[in-house]
């Protein structure tokens, strides 16, 4: 039911408070943060500034879409045109829709024909606003070209530092913290997936902001494919900060009467540094993203993948040996990866071709799942399916089925070109194949890979694709779960190049990386948690030396270090020496049986000198927690700093165990015989903390508290 405009909508739950002020002709997000008790027009007046020197008598504010018509002089967040003369946009609201949690404003232009919806959502329970704008083409003669379409909101004085997530191919997820500055700072994204360099992520710090302490604001699109993010300082003093979807001209074209949705921006926001922003994001994807898939999609058995074992080398003898030692170790998933279809013998051919090599698998797949089943484990496949090779069948049939510049020679990228998935008969040549290995076969699982940017983003109508194809994804993923909604898929582009919740719509797991040097993935496993909860998130053993750095590491660091995630193995387990097999072995074990915890409990980073990593993941009822402790590099002094655990009940008393490794130096053996027998008080734990022992560069410690 619509309403009357109000001055102003005060959304909030029982710890967060949104105030939109509408008093001027466009919504303003003027407040996002700890529950206000007491909101009114007296207030929202005082946050109106008198006119400063040569500038407007009332000065523009900062609205959800900032428009050329309301004199603003920032980046604008919303434009149009029709033609080179009609881009004039002023629209004022019409009707409002609000509830408790959920804010609807609607504003019309009548000089342009253009309808503007900003929807607002404040999650029930924690402290995350979900809003997005659609634009309507009023017209009933002319087309609307969207240019620009990102929502704006306002940046509070105190949060003077921003943190990007930033990296490469097999080194993603990197942060960087920067001082905000008189200057703007634009992120552009034209990879045509999220990015392995460019993640849709941005978080905003006070400068004393630390893991546990301060405020901060987490901003996250959830968009797949090219985007912009912005924090600008205008000329009166007042931040900005824009993010949405990164459109080349002409590519949004709405005809009369269509509409353009923007992806979803979601922010969040605490009072409790870092920790308190992946509190919340975890449970929020807990809640609206994974709960909401089939439970089959939501179990995490620890799996194999045959990449870093075979390569492109599969054939049934190799595959059933894989398997066998696979069942010996405690995997209960095994996953064939690349080289398993027609004529894939490398990387130059085959994609498109989505049948089973005879060649290698004479048999078909049949005899390699029936032996996984006969061992306990289910059957995962890895495919490919939004390329193509220009030596496959597919294309010397359908060469016009790729995007492409037209004049312009094709440009291969990974020796494979992009498929234009505007196309709808793409589409359903990718359904149907996909759907018929789904239905010949009881496949749990798919790997679905993105192997390369697109640098060529031209689609069979002569436009710009990158805003089709992601939402023709969308469409051939969303159709796939509604066929087989028991099959899980993994999100994997080249690793980590395509991680956001636009995709997580459609996907259960997300592959960070591909690398599995334990050492790296340190890194890129803690930034990735920042956002995404260790459940999501695929972390496998890997050979020793590593395949990309050459490192060399022990079984029982990288064990360690894939215990925390969706844990799996990625070596040839054929291979392994007696002593490496039982530390793998006991380490799938120990996962398992802390498996619930890790994939339901509180992930929190432990504040720690440089050279060091600890974190915790905590039960919700604090009765149990895990923690970790990582020596990085060599140490300055012998002794490392006192373990100071966190989110305990400083009123319980716990058991502490040292878990990990199970292989101790005689150091370490005796600090573990000094916690046996002892009961340790909560606030003692974290108010003084625990000493620890002399560790080597490039070690991992793993303890086990529970309340007794």
């Amino acid at each position: 039911m619509s309403q009357n405009i109000r001055d102003f909508y005060h959304l909030h739950n029982d710890s967060t408070s949104v105030v939109v002020d509408c008093r001027h002709n466009q919504p303003v997000l003027s407040y996002f943060g700890n529950r206000l008790m007491t909101v009114n027009v007296s207030m929202l007046n005082q946050l109106d500034r008198h006119e400063a020197p040569a500038s407007l008598p009332i000065e523009p504010t900062i609205s959800l879409t900032p428009t050329i018509g309301e004199s603003f002089l920032g980046h604008l967040g919303l434009e149009v045109h029709r033609s080179a003369t009609q881009w004039s946009l002023s629209p004022l609201m019409a009707q409002a829709n609000a509830s408790q949690f959920n804010l609807e404003l609607t504003s019309r232009c009548a000089v342009s024909d253009v309808e503007v919806t900003h929807q607002l959502k404040l999650d029930p329970d924690e402290s995350v606003l979900c809003l997005w704008v659609t634009v309507g083409n009023l017209s009933d003669q002319a087309t609307l070209f969207i240019d620009n379409c990102t929502a704006t909101l306002p940046l509070p004085d105190y949060l003077t530092e921003l943190e990007e997530v930033t990296g490469r191919w097999a080194y993603e997820f990197q942060t960087q913290r920067h001082a905000i500055t008189r200057s703007a700072y634009v992120r552009e994204n034209w990879t045509g997936r999220s990015s392995h360099h460019i993640n849709p992520t941005l978080t905003l710090f006070e400068k004393t902001t630390s893991a546990t302490h301060g405020s901060a604001l987490g901003i996250h699109l959830g968009w797949s494919g090219n985007h912009q993010m912005r924090v600008e300082s205008l000329a009166d003093g007042r931040q900005i900060l824009q993010a949405g979807e990164l459109l080349r001209p002409g590519e949004l074209e709405l005809e009369p009467g269509a509409q353009y949705t923007s992806p979803p921006l979601y922010l969040c926001q605490s009072s409790q540094g870092q920790n308190g922003l992946t509190r919340q994001w975890h449970q929020v994807i807990r809640r609206e993203f994974l709960a909401k898939q089939s439970p089959a999609c939501t179990r995490r058995p620890v799996q194999l993948n045959t990449w870093e074992a075979l390569y492109f080398g599969v054939d049934e003898p190799s595959v059933l040996a894989l398997v066998d030692q696979a069942a010996t170790l405690g995997i209960e998933r095994f996953v064939l990866d690349d080289g398993w279809f027609f004529g894939r013998t490398d990387d130059r051919r085959a994609l498109g071709d989505w049948a089973v090599d005879p060649k290698k698998f004479p048999n078909g797949l049949t005899p390699i799942i029936e032996a996984c089943h006969e061992k306990g484990m289910e059957f995962g496949l890895w495919i490919e399916p939004e390329m193509v090779s220009q030596k496959s069948k597919l294309y010397e049939t359908h060469p016009d089925w790729v995007l492409h510049h037209q004049g312009v020679p094709l440009n291969e990228a990974r020796q494979q070109l992009v498929l234009d998935l505007s196309q709808p008969p793409v589409v359903s040549y990718l359904f149907d194949a996909i759907s018929s290995l789904l239905s010949a076969h009881p496949i749990a699982y798919i790997k679905w890979d993105m192997n390369r940017d697109i640098h060529q983003a031209g689609n069979g109508e002569g436009r710009h694709a990158p805003h089709q194809q992601t939402r023709a994804l969308y469409q051939l993923l969303h159709r796939l779960k509604k066929a087989f909604p028991e099959v899980s898929i993994e999100n994997c582009a080249s690793g980590g190049g395509r991680a956001d919740l636009g995709i997580l719509e459609y996907t259960s797991r997300v592959w960070p990386s591909d690398t599995n040097d334990a050492l790296d993935r340190l890194r890129v496993q803690r930034g990735f948690q920042n956002l995404f909860p260790p459940e999501l998130m695929g972390s496998h053993v890997g050979p020793s030396p590593c395949h990309i750095t050459g490192r060399q590491h022990s079984m029982a660091f990288r064990a360690g270090v894939a215990f925390w995630g969706h844990m799996g193995v990625e070596t040839d387990v054929r291979q392994l020496s007696d002593a490496d097999h039982q530390v793998l072995s006991q380490a799938i074990a120990l996962h398992k049986h802390h498996r619930k915890l890790i994939h339901g409990g509180s992930y929190q980073v432990v504040d720690r000198p440089a050279g060091e990593q600890a974190w915790m993941i905590l039960a919700p009822d604090h009765s149990e927690a895990l923690a970790a402790l990582v020596m990085l590099e060599t140490p300055s002094t012998p002794f490392p700093n006192r373990y100071r655990f966190i989110g305990l009940d400083a009123h319980r008393h716990y058991e502490l165990k040292l878990v990990w490794p199970d292989d101790l130096r005689p150091l370490q053996t005796n600090h573990k015989e000094a916690l046996t027998g002892t009961h340790w008080s909560g606030d003692w734990l974290m108010s003084v903390g625990l000493s620890l022992p002399i560790l080597q560069p490039e070690s991992l410690l793993i303890y086990h508290l529970k309340a007794v």
